[in-house]
């Protein structure tokens, strides 16, 4: 690849990164604390090694995206078996951005009438009929087969 795509693509993905920071795929909620007694460890460590990443002394399993103030890292098993934070690949990197744009477009569909915010009341109701407009909609078309 051409160093001007790369930088592009770095740029586009630094572009969205202020946005893609509010979604965090890899939550720090959702990790788990290293001092946890209760969770069970014996799943995650072989052998010595842990089979996952560690970020400001949290847990995460492979596979887990972690997005913070520089680009996304993804943890991946290295050769030596313990968890590593690795890039994501250009395609990776190009998905997460596809995601993160319809996770927005859910969202803003979700609390959203036009341009005007909608209270949870109004959203639930508005899910609801949503909801019975596809069941109808899916009624219908098997009737008519």
């Amino acid at each position: 690849m051409k160093p001007v795509h790369s930088l592009l693509l770095v740029l586009s993905i630094l572009a969205v990164l202020p946005v893609v920071a509010e979604v965090e795929p890899a939550d720090q909620d959702n990790a788990i604390n290293l001092n946890d007694k209760d969770f069970p460890w014996q799943l995650v460590v072989d052998r010595g090694k842990i089979l996952g990443c560690v970020y400001d002394n949290k847990f995460y399993s492979l596979g887990a995206i972690l997005i913070l103030e520089s680009l996304p890292r993804k943890c991946e098993l290295a050769s030596d078996r313990n968890g590593q934070w690795q890039q994501l690949s250009e395609a990776e990197l190009l998905l997460l951005q596809e995601n993160v744009k319809q996770q927005q477009a859910v969202q803003r569909e979700a609390t959203y009438i036009g341009n005007e915010p909608i209270n949870e009341q109004e959203a639930r109701l508005i899910r609801y009929l949503r909801n019975v407009k596809k069941q109808t909609e899916a009624n219908t078309t098997r009737l008519r087969n």
